[in-house]
C-alpha cells in the first residue's frame, strides 16, 4: 500500500518535532515511536536549524513510518521538493496561501519523485474555497493550521475549525489538522473527517513522551475501529 492509501485508510498520528536541536528531536522521535506514532515531522524549526540531516536522522528512526518535511515552502517549489527528496521524506509542505505557480511546480516536482505535497492553511482567509482550488492543482494533503501566535493572541486551537474541517472532507481531500491539540482535543475531533492528528507540545514537553504518545494513540484507535 502506497503512502496516500495508508493516510486514507484511517485515522493517524503526527508528533511535530519542533526544536533547534537534532539531539533533542531525536530523543522525543525515539519515545514517540515506542508509544505507537505513526508519522514523524521535522518542524520547520528543526529544519532551518539542522537541515537534511535532521531528515536522513529521522528516517533511519521511522523506519517504514512517514516522514513529513515540513519545508513551509513560500516560493520555488520545484526546488524545495529536493529538499525532501534527499531527506527521504515521504511528505512536504507548501503555503496554501502563495501564488498558483509555486504550488503547482512542487505538485510536479513531487509526483516525479513519489512525495507527497501538504498545503498548509495557516493565516488563508478562506480555507474552504483555497482548499477547493488546492484539489484541482493536485494537493494531496490540506493541513488546516491554526498557528501558535493566533493560538496565543486569539486563546483558541483546532477546535475552533470544525466547521471549515466539515466543508474540506466534502472535497475528498486528505486532512491533516494541527493547532494546539492534546489527548482531550483530539477525543472532541474524532468525529470529523480527519486523516492525521499534529501533536507538538502535548508530547515534546510531556513529562514521558513515550506515553503522552500512547494515551493520544488510544484515543486515535477507537475512531478506527
Amino acid at each position: 500500500m502506497n503512502v496516500r492509501d495508508r493516510l486514507a485508510s484511517g485515522a493517524h498520528l503526527q508528533v511535530a518535532l519542533d526544536f533547534l536541536s537534532l539531539e533533542e528531536a531525536l530523543t522525543v522521535a525515539r519515545a514517540s515511536l515506542k508509544g505507537g506514532v505513526h508519522i514523524l515531522e521535522a518542524g520547520t524549526p528543526l529544519l532551518k536549524a539542522e537541515g537534511i540531516r535532521s531528515l536522513k536522522e529521522l528516517r533511519n528512526l521511522a523506519g517504514d513510518r512517514v516522514v513529513v518535511a515540513d519545508t513551509k515552502t513560500a516560493d520555488a517549489g520545484e526546488i524545495e521538493v529536493e529538499i525532501a527528496n534527499m531527506g527521504k521524506a515521504n511528505i512536504m509542505t507548501v503555503l496554501a496561501a502563495m501564488d498558483d505557480s509555486t504550488i503547482i511546480g512542487a505538485v510536479k516536482r513531487a509526483k516525479e519523485l513519489g512525495i507527497l505535497v501538504q498545503a498548509d492553511l495557516i493565516n488563508v482567509p478562506d480555507p474552504v474555497r483555497r482548499a477547493s482550488r488546492l484539489k484541482e492543482l493536485g494537493v494531496d494533503i490540506v493541513g488546516i493550521h491554526v498557528g501558535i501566535d493566533v493560538q496565543r493572541a486569539r486563546g483558541i486551537d483546532a477546535r475552533a475549525m470544525a466547521s471549515e474541517i466539515r466543508k474540506i472532507g466534502e472535497l475528498g481531500l486528505l486532512i491533516s489538522v494541527a493547532g494546539g491539540l492534546n489527548k482531550d482535543s483530539v477525543s472532541q475531533l474524532l468525529d470529523l473527517p480527519i486523516n492525521i492528528y499534529v501533536v507538538g507540545s502535548a508530547i515534546t514537553r510531556a513529562k514521558d513522551p513515550e506515553a503522552a504518545t500512547k494515551d493520544i494513540v488510544k484515543v486515535i484507535s477507537e475512531r478506527n475501529k
